[in-house]
């Protein structure tokens, strides 16, 4: 066996689990002791960037750390050669994020079962090379052939990334001691003694048995390739994983793939003796599935449990049931303090049964990255107050099941009722009636008396608002019951809410963000006047509607949650007649014309249109997001900031109307580093700048000549406090989940968090409201504000915000005379009345919005 280094006591250690996104698998954690940081694992490859919703891992780091890049780590260790654990690490040494001074790593030719020493680059110009690498991770059988297909092109890169990471450690001057079960050179011991570090295995022996099993996987996909003969130039990769797998699911439902590579996990224990601590990277303790190979698992196992009792158990394996039972929990001496590292995008990991074992165990604080984001730990403080999370609750045993919030499915086909439509082909009419000609677009309250107009092959209706239909309906929904006030955290909202429905998912809520905290946010609710609406699913759009029905008088709908927990509405924004005119010319739009909306949480007549203003308070996963947007004042006039791209000049003609004396920024000039932190504290902000559907973090301007874009604006750049209101006319400046409407067609994406988002810091910092799109926004640089897409609709925004409206009011407002003003253009190009009715329902008001 290895030896093991003594524990140092003098410096308290801390365990920081970092946030791996919503991907199966995945962890990457980081121990500090004073100065001395070692680091584990690299996540996966997307955590470089970052998942979209989820913060990356070098801002994880800067944030841990509280340090810009390069950060020094003493030791950075690779437990095991799986694509979930070499992750993003190339790229954190690549682009200095890190520098490590040494690095235990697992030996390449032992990781990859190249006992023969074959050449790596031989095979990766084969088919053998994807196969082989699929067949050593963890059974993916059960994703879909599209997210296979992407999970096996990410992995068929494992093994020569993984020489490249070694190849950008030497370059760096690091030592790298490629692991063969022997002791930690004496030098990299003592630089990590304040850890308390030990090395507790494997042996060679058992590198060897693991060795030999990845070995046979690579010689299975050799065989599996020559079986098709002629076809073996260009297999179905994906089918041949399947068949291949398919085999060992009739004789094992445990299927034990990806052993050979977690039995060779390097395992480590850290701390003093009396806050110990075991990270033992995917080592399959109780099944380690390796025939004659088991036995040295088990003396592994025998040293492991002599070296400890443990306060801290980072799961192995991901919470899988080859990791831990009972049995070895209690011989660790029953560790208080339980973490799993993994995405929440997986049924099997937390592994059920494992979970319902942890709930059984008396005086444990589980904590979780797929529900609590990133975690940190300090084993010598009171269980109750050794754990911080960023985000839900502790003790959270809810297996992650197809239900789940990020795998709530999306309505892709429109219902016959018109009261459960979720996938929207816009104002559907009954067949052979005259609107049946095209979609309808509905325009409430523009003034006294119903009118009917066509336009363009467009039927149009305007109706007043007091024909709304206002009779009772009961959904025969039965609300969760709030817990006891004394068991609630203090909070307390100041507005006056009376006359709001808010709308929610009380279940949902309580995963996201913490039961406690969730329960304490809607009896605020209640108590501030409003009127709660409760439910799940489809149903929430008919209790907001009945609500409604019943309260004529209100002034208007809040969805408390993110589409997680109040469904977004994919929505197609033109309709079947008008898709059908434009032909494949819809495909030029960067979201085909699909959008996401919540206008049927007050669609009281069922016209699609809202009768009501609607905002949403996005969740995001964080409880002090959702408390900062519901505390936020009401919008105050005052002082402007702005910032618009040189090729929108008409954004200065709006700029002007607005009271204020602060010039309209134009970038190209004007840099996110341009930004005076006295001037963003103005109370109300304008972007009319480029926006990323795959990264909400930045706002970007253009040059005068066409020849890149600059960085106008970052989330670095949102003021930490800020009581106003956010206007951008920015590309899905305002989409708050990772994906696009039109690539949603199974289930609700993951939703982006604070740290992710420009709209989301913005609430989180207190604003009253963030307007913005939820697609590609439409303007062009031309400066007549009619003949502009979007002109109008942003002036009669910010002409509602000046005359006392509420933000939500001003953008319902704005959106109804827009649509006003598209009729009365009698637009025939089906092109520019597409673009026009997408801006027209693709805005959205974040936050509490009154």
């Amino acid at each position: 066996m290895p030896e093991t280094g003594q524990a140092d006591d003098r410096e308290p250690v801390r365990y920081h689990f970092l946030d791996v996104g919503g991907l199966k698998y995945g962890e990457c954690t980081l121990v500090v002791a004073g100065a001395v940081r070692v680091l584990i694992d690299g996540g996966h490859r997307k955590d470089f960037e970052g998942q979209a919703g989820y913060e990356s891992i070098p801002a994880q780091l800067a944030r841990i750390l509280d340090e810009p890049a390069p950060h020094a780590i003493t030791l950075l260790v690779v437990t095991h050669c799986h694509d979930d654990h070499i992750g993003c690490l190339v790229d954190l040494v690549r682009e200095t994020i890190i520098r490590p001074e040494h690095a235990l790593v697992t030996d390449p030719r032992l990781g990859f079962g190249r006992l023969a020493g074959t050449d790596v680059a031989q095979d990766m110009e084969s088919a053998v090379t994807p196969l082989a690498a699929i067949l050593r991770e963890e059974d993916a059988s059960d994703l879909s052939d599209a997210d296979l297909a992407e999970f096996i092109d990410a992995v068929a890169t494992a093994e020569s990334r993984y020489a490249d990471l070694m190849a950008a450690l030497d370059d760096q001057g690091c030592q790298v001691i490629a692991y063969q079960g022997r002791p930690l050179p004496e030098a990299v011991a003592t630089a990590v003694a304040p850890t308390g570090l030990t090395l507790l295995g494997p042996t060679e022996a058992q590198l060897l048995y693991c060795a030999e099993r990845i070995a046979s996987t690579n010689a299975e996909a050799q065989d599996a390739i020559n079986s098709l003969g002629g076809d073996a130039d260009h297999p179905d990769i994906v089918q041949l994983y399947r068949d291949l797998v398919g085999r060992d699911l009739e004789s094992d439902a445990r299927n034990p793939r990806g052993s050979g590579m977690n039995c060779q996990s390097i395992t480590l224990a850290f701390g003093p003796p009396d806050a110990r601590a075991l990270l033992a990277g995917d080592m399959q303790f109780t099944e380690p599935g390796l025939g004659a190979g088991d036995a040295e698992v088990g003396r592994l196992r025998e040293h492991v449990i002599a070296a400890g009792p443990y306060r801290l158990f980072k799961t192995t394996h991901h919470t899988s049931h080859n990791g831990q039972d009972a049995e070895l929990l209690n011989a660790l001496g029953s560790p208080p303090l339980v973490v799993h590292s993994g995405g929440v995008r997986d049924p099997k990991h937390p592994f059920p049964d494992v979970l319902d074992m942890l709930r059984g165990r008396p005086n444990i604080v589980f904590a979780r990255t797929d529900r609590n984001g990133a975690i940190q730990v300090a084993p010598q403080d009171n269980d109750e107050s050794a754990m911080t999370v960023q985000r839900g609750r502790l003790n959270d045993f809810t297996d992650n099941r197809p239900e789940d919030p990020e795998a709530i499915p999306v309505r892709t086909t429109l219902p016959p009722q018109p009261a459960a439509p979720r996938d929207l082909q816009p104002m559907p009419v009954a067949s052979g009636s005259p609107a049946s000609q095209g979609p309808q677009i509905i325009i409430v309250n523009p003034g006294p008396g119903p009118i009917a107009l066509s336009v363009a092959g467009v039927e149009v209706r305007i109706g007043p608002v007091a024909d709304r239909e206002t009779s009772r309906y009961d959904p025969g929904a039965t609300p969760a019951p709030l817990s006891h006030a004394e068991d609630r955290p203090a909070f307390a909202i100041s507005r006056d809410l009376s006359g709001l429905v808010f709308v929610t998912n009380p279940t949902r809520l309580r995963a996201n963000i913490g039961e406690a905290e969730a329960e304490a946010i809607l009896a605020a609710v209640e108590e501030a006047g409003a009127i709660l609406a409760r439910g799940a699913g489809d149903a929430l759009i008919d209790l907001a509607v009945s609500a409604l029905r019943r309260n004529p008088s209100s002034r208007g709908v809040v969805l408390l949650g993110g589409y997680d927990v109040v469904p977004g509405i994919r929505t197609d924004a033109i309709g079947p007649e008008l898709r059908r005119r434009l032909g494949s010319v819809s495909q030029s739009d960067a979201d085909d014309f699909w959008i996401w909306s919540d206008r049927l949480y007050a669609d009281v007549d069922g016209d699609h249109l809202a009768e009501y203003p609607v905002s949403r308070i996005p969740d995001a996963r964080d409880a002090q997001l959702v408390r900062a947007a519901l505390n936020a004042r009401a919008f105050v006039p005052g002082e402007r900031f702005g910032v618009r791209n040189i090729a929108r000049p008409f954004a200065g003609v709006i700029w002007a109307e607005a009271p204020g004396v602060r010039d309209l920024a134009i970038s190209e000039t004007f840099l996110d580093a341009d930004v005076v932190p006295a001037e963003i504290r103005s109370a109300c902000h304008y972007f009319m700048l480029h926006g990323r559907a795959s990264d909400g973090r930045v706002f970007e301007g253009e040059y005068q000549d066409r020849r890149g874009y600059t960085t106008a604006f970052t989330i670095n750049t949102v003021p930490s406090a800020f009581d106003g209101v956010a206007i951008a006319g920015c590309c899905w400046g305002a989409l708050v989940v990772s994906e696009k409407a039109r690539d949603t067609l199974a289930a609700v994406p993951a939703p982006r968090a604070r740290e992710g988002s420009i709209a989301l810091s913005y609430l989180a910092a207190g604003a009253c409201a963030f307007i913005g799109c939820t697609g590609a926004h439409y303007s062009g640089p031309d400066p007549d504000l009619d003949a502009n897409y979007a002109a109008r609709l942003h002036q009669v925004i910010f002409q509602g915000l000046y005359r006392s409206l509420a933000p939500a009011q001003a953008l319902h407002e704005a959106r109804l005379d827009y649509l006003g003003r598209v009729i009365q253009a009698g637009i025939r190009d089906p092109l520019e009345l597409s673009r026009r009715l997408k801006n027209a329902h693709q805005f959205t008001c974040l936050g509490l919005g009154w």
